[in-house]
């Protein structure tokens, strides 16, 4: 069931006459340009997404509402598309990052909605979950691409844009809180047999539970250093011929850049990664040093709540993987908590 909704005067749909209709409104199209078709772009869960073909070129409508468009039950804030379109502007600053990232082509802030560069043929790397690997020079591409992201000033106006603070306790309740909390209703068995228990023992561990409760207040009390992604992972990434994108920035924040990393060591492990080598790998493509054992516990947050959470990957992996992930995700968690950080 949908949540009550913001009244807006204009849904994205399949409809190419209503869609020809509000481009045309915004002054988006070219003369004479008609649409042709409209369908869906992508699996995001956090927004509508839409392709839309004219009969000059195609372009990527994308409008952000009051849930989540995976989870409509989950509230959202529906600003968030705004702060989309503010980090690209601040990341076009960077031509070697701007050349990685799409184009915004049109913003329509009343109706909470933008018009996307089109990427053309193209994959997200969510295939690694299911055998793909990373190709050779893409692991150098991502860290270089995170490392010219965090290095972008950032001046006290644009850190107030981007703070992005309604995005950042949505995504606190989850990664954080929620798949700890003993009440949170979620059937995990219903998820694989036997998960339940695996999640109880995580909540016995009172140390592993304090330290994640930690590691939320940075996350949700951070104003910088640098400007995040905030959920670098692998349905954030495109594949294409022009080389490797970045996409879907809505939870994008300034923070610690330790957090952008643990996010792709992390689905790099749920990938087939061994989880200490994945972290080598991952810092040495970023080359800039950073607090390894925040990496390491912010990683094994996100372990934790892929794996006992509301939002599942497509992995397919048994109660024993599952088991390892949290062994890793607590091995670390208590790392970083014990060395008194």
């Amino acid at each position: 069931m949908r949540l009550a909704e913001t009244v807006l005067s204009f849904e994205l749909s399949n409809d190419p006459i209503a869609t020809q209709r509000f481009l045309a409104e915004q002054g988006w199209l070219q003369d004479d340009e008609r649409v042709v078709d409209v369908a869906k772009a992508g699996e995001g869960n956090m927004n509508r997404t839409l392709r839309a073909t004219t009969d000059r070129r195609s372009l990527i409508l994308k409008q952000s509402f009051a849930w989540c468009a995976k989870f409509p039950d989950i509230p959202a804030p529906i600003e968030r598309i705004a702060t989309e379109v503010a980090f690209y502007e601040v990341a076009r600053r960077a031509p070697a990052l701007a050349s990685h990232m799409p184009a915004i082509l049109g913003f329509a802030p009343e109706d909470h909605v933008a018009m996307i560069e089109d990427l053309g043929a193209g994959s997200d790397l969510l295939s690694l979950y299911s055998g793909d690997s990373l190709r050779e020079g893409e692991l150098s591409t991502l860290g270089f691409l995170a490392r010219t992201l965090h290095a972008l000033p950032l001046s006290a106006q644009e850190t107030q844009t981007l703070r992005n603070h309604a995005m950042r306790v949505l995504n606190h309740e989850h990664i954080f809180d929620l798949p700890l909390r003993p009440d949170n209703g979620l059937d995990l068995d219903a998820v694989t047999p036997g998960l339940s228990e695996l999640a109880a023992e995580a909540r016995r561990d009172r140390a592993y539970v304090a330290g994640v409760a930690r590691l939320g207040e940075i996350y949700l009390r951070a104003d910088g250093p640098a400007l995040l992604h905030g959920d670098y992972y692998p349905g954030s990434l495109l594949r294409t011929e022009r080389g490797l994108f970045i996409i879907d920035p809505e939870f994008a924040f300034p923070g610690p850049p330790e957090f952008d990393l643990s996010v792709l060591v992390a689905h790099l492990v749920f990938a087939g990664g061994a989880p200490d080598e994945t972290v080598d790998d991952v810092l040495a493509a970023y080359e800039v040093g950073v607090d390894r054992a925040l990496v390491e516990a912010f990683a094994g947050a996100e372990l934790m709540r892929r794996t006992l959470g509301v939002s599942q990957l497509p992995v397919a992996s048994d109660l024993a993987r599952k088991r390892a992930w949290l062994d890793t995700s607590r091995r670390w968690v208590h790392g970083w908590a014990g060395s008194g950080c």
